[in-house]
């Protein structure tokens, strides 16, 4: 079973993955996750689904989010009853599949796993598996060996079901290159508008009409309720000013980890590639180093020119525009080893090479060397106590989260007691509508529904302490309260009025346009002037082309031209749209076909796996506890 998993890529892409998301931290949300309930949610064959169960997986989830969306991630989301539901949904199908591997006994050694992490590339130094890299790297993503080792066991564990169904996606190219053909197909449409503007003067909007507009849309007139908040925000690095750093630790931490202080050499370097392919000719391999060096004795000649050179001869589409600059060099992999030891094999305006790889040959010129340096203590000192002060701070933030929250419970009536216990600054804003609060709170939601609730709008109390982002604790206490208000009717009947008539005056144009249409499609004269014919593809959004009028453009049959179908526009205008030509793409490239196919072939498996998964789901014996899955 093991070779049969090695082979494949997808269980080493999910532990790549996972081991390279950078966890930061966990948050505080982590430090209060406590031991949960062990109230049952759901049961799939026998096997039980608990509330810390599905708390877990919640938590992951939110930190795997957290990290993918930073300022946009908002915790409220979890709440929404769909979300908890596809949560568990998916906790359902693992125990599905949980049970079919117990089914059909199929387990990973402790030697096929050890085999299978000690050759994943980020745990290998010097391509030998390094287990201090290993520790390191684990322990920089809040992991621990074993927890590590029993999700790969897992992915490896159910990779035989996973893959054979998942892989069973070949498709015919010729129906993957008809399908590229119709998303490179192109048609070439000119667009007559029916303007709105035009019908404005036959159109009559009396009062009566605007002041039951009015009546019956007073919300659409309401300005927004508004609080005056006074509040208190515990972040790490709100606790940076109350650390001290010893100037011994300081200069320790310089001693120890000199090499983390030191820039090493790196080069500017322009380049020109002789492309050749891995399955080419011996006699284009041939071909193709005879040009190399014919071009690298002519830039030897005339180095001034390099640049000139590239821009004729190099194969490298991201330089040969630059004249083959490719920026910065250093030593440390990013390169293929032999262009990176020709780099780093001359002096400043040498020329090197020609030089393989197996991109083909390069012809290199040196065009800088900026010699690497080791700070001095006292040119790294101010920045190892920031960092040192950093990490403590973070150190400090975990203990004072709880004490924040306590203080803040405890003594609801004002904030000055967490204030002043953890020396924060107590902050006050002026009038803010609920989204200017939301801002302030990082954009979450759940702050804003927290400051606007009943409770702390009457009371005046602290609201809770709630995680509003990584690391970031807020409370908050409404000081003054104002709710909303409808605009008088005399303030806005003239936008009413204007809003009524070019509702109207649409009305009109969709009427208008459809009748012009009508006689187009019979062949007669509308009166239309049509504008400069552009080309559209399927897959490319232009501006004057909403999705609607695109859909119905590749609609028209090609072989009946020139065509029209019309649609109206965001505007209120109505826009025809003449379909005047439709040009096939050229045959696609092979490796763009073959990329393709294989996307396309990810996607089908894809959905081979869910079916597949649904059908095991169908027959497992399943039961929800709704009332325990909405407990938050």
């Amino acid at each position: 079973m093991f070779d049969f998993v090695y082979r494949k890529k997808r269980v080493v892409q999910i532990i790549i993955a996972l081991i390279t998301l950078p966890f930061a931290f966990f948050g505080v949300d982590y430090y209060f996750r406590g031991s949960g309930s062990a109230t049952e949610i759901a049961r799939v064959a026998g096997d039980s689904i608990s509330q810390t169960d599905f708390a877990n997986a919640m938590h992951d989830q939110q930190d795997r989010m957290r990290q993918s969306l930073g300022k946009d991630y908002d915790p409220a989301v979890f709440d929404n009853p769909e979300v908890r539901y596809s949560m568990l949904e998916q906790l359902i199908g693992q125990r599905v599949l949980d049970a079919q591997v117990r089914r059909g006994n199929l387990r990973v050694s402790d030697a096929q796993l050890a085999q299978f992490i000690g050759e994943l590339p980020p745990f290998q130094d010097d391509g030998k598996f390094s287990r201090t890299r290993y520790e390191q790297l684990l322990n920089s993503q809040n992991m621990t060996p074993l927890a590590f080792e029993q999700r790969v066991r897992q992915e490896l564990t159910l990779a035989p079901l996973q893959e054979p169904i998942s892989s069973g996606n070949i498709l015919a190219m010729s129906n993957v290159e008809r399908y590229l053909g119709l998303l490179d197909q192109q048609r070439q449409v000119a667009v007559a508008t029916v303007a709105a503007d035009a019908f404005l003067k036959d159109v009559k909007i009396d009062d009566a009409a605007v002041k039951a507009f009015y009546d019956t849309n007073q919300g659409a007139f309401q300005v927004p309720d508004e609080v005056k908040i006074e509040y208190l925000a515990l972040t790490p690095e709100s606790l940076i000013g109350q650390i001290k750093v010893e100037p011994a630790e300081v200069k320790k931490q310089y001693d120890d980890n000199v090499r983390q202080y030191t820039k090493a050499e790196e080069r500017q370097a322009s380049h020109i590639l002789i492309a050749v392919k891995a399955d080419a000719s011996d006699a284009d391999k041939a071909a193709a180093k005879q040009k190399a060096e014919a071009l690298a004795v002519q830039a030897r000649k005339t180095p001034a020119k390099f640049a000139e050179l590239a821009k004729q001869n190099s194969q490298d589409p991201g330089s040969a525009g630059q004249g083959g600059d490719l920026g910065s060099i250093a030593r440390d992999g990013s390169m293929v080893k032999p262009f990176e030891d020709a780099v780093f094999s001359g002096k400043q305006g040498d020329i090197v090479g020609p030089v393989q790889t197996d991109f083909g040959w390069h012809i290199i010129r040196i065009t800088g060397v900026t010699p690497g340096k080791t700070q001095t203590f006292d040119e790294a000192r101010g920045q190892i106590e920031l960092d040192l002060k950093r990490q403590k701070s973070t150190r400090k933030f975990v203990e004072a989260a709880d004490q924040f929250q306590n203080l803040v419970y405890e003594q609801a009536d004002s904030l000055q007691a967490a204030a002043k216990g953890l020396n924060l600054e107590l902050k006050t804003t002026p009038m803010l509508t609920r989204s200017q609060v939301q801002a302030l709170a990082q954009n979450n939601a759940k702050f804003v529904q927290t400051v606007f609730s009943a409770e702390s709008l009457q009371a005046k109390r602290n609201t809770e302490a709630l995680e509003v982002a990584p690391n970031t604790l807020m409370a908050a206490r409404v000081i003054e309260y104002k709710p909303p208000t409808t605009r008088p009717f005399d303030d806005v009947k003239v936008e009413i009025r204007r809003q009524l008539e070019r509702t109207a005056a649409s009305e009109l144009a969709q009427k208008a346009g459809k009748e012009k249409l009508a006689l187009l499609e019979q062949g007669k004269d509308a009166g239309m002037s049509f504008g400069t014919p552009v080309n559209l593809t399927r897959n490319q959004a232009q501006p004057g082309f909403p999705p609607d009028a695109l859909i119905k453009i590749f609609q028209v049959n090609a072989s009946k031209l020139p065509a029209y179908v019309g649609a109206p526009t965001e505007r209120g205008t109505y826009s025809i749209y003449k379909v005047l030509q439709v040009t096939a793409p050229p045959p696609p490239d092979p490796e763009r076909l073959k990329a393709f196919n294989s996307r396309v072939g990810d996607q089908v498996g894809h959905e081979l796996f869910n079916a597949y998964l649904a059908s095991l789901k169908s027959k497992a014996d399943v039961k929800i506890n709704q009332a325990n899955l909405d407990k938050k």
